[in-house]
C-alpha cells in the first residue's frame, strides 16, 4: 500500500496492489533505503561467514602443524633415550667385563691378559 501525502485534501492518495516481483511496489522498491541496507547486511554478514571459515581452517593448520612438530619432537626424544640406554647397557657391560677381569686377575686365575 502507498499512501500519498499532500500539501491539499485532492493531493492526498492511496494506492494497493497485490506484493510480487512484477508489481509496482517491487518496481518502486527497487533502489529503496530497506533493500540497500538488507543487501549490505546480507553482504556483510557472508562476509563474516568467510572469514570466520578462513580463520577456522587458519587455525586448523596451525594445529596440524604443531602436531606434527610434537610428533617429530617425541620421535627425537624416544630415539635419543633408546640410544642413550643402549649407551648405557652396553658401559654397564663394559663395567662388568672389566669386574671380571679384576676379580679373577685378583683370584690368580688365568686371563688373557696374562
Amino acid at each position: 500500500m502507498l499512501i500519498t501525502v499532500g500539501a491539499t485534501l485532492n493531493e492526498y492518495r492511496a494506492d494497493s496492489w497485490p506484493i510480487g516481483y512484477d508489481s509496482e511496489f517491487d518496481v518502486r522498491s527497487q533502489n529503496s533505503f530497506y533493500k540497500r541496507t538488507s543487501e549490505k547486511k546480507d553482504r556483510q554478514k557472508e562476509l563474516l561467514e568467510e572469514y570466520m571459515e578462513k580463520r577456522a581452517q587458519t587455525k586448523r593448520q596451525q594445529q596440524e602443524l604443531l602436531d606434527e612438530k610434537v610428533a617429530k619432537a617425541k620421535q627425537e626424544r624416544s630415539r635419543l633415550a633408546k640410544a642413550w640406554a643402549d649407551e648405557r647397557q652396553i658401559a654397564a657391560a663394559s663395567n662388568a667385563y672389566d669386574a671380571n677381569v679384576m676379580t679373577e686377575t685378583a683370584a690368580g686365575g688365568d686371563t688373557l691378559l696374562g
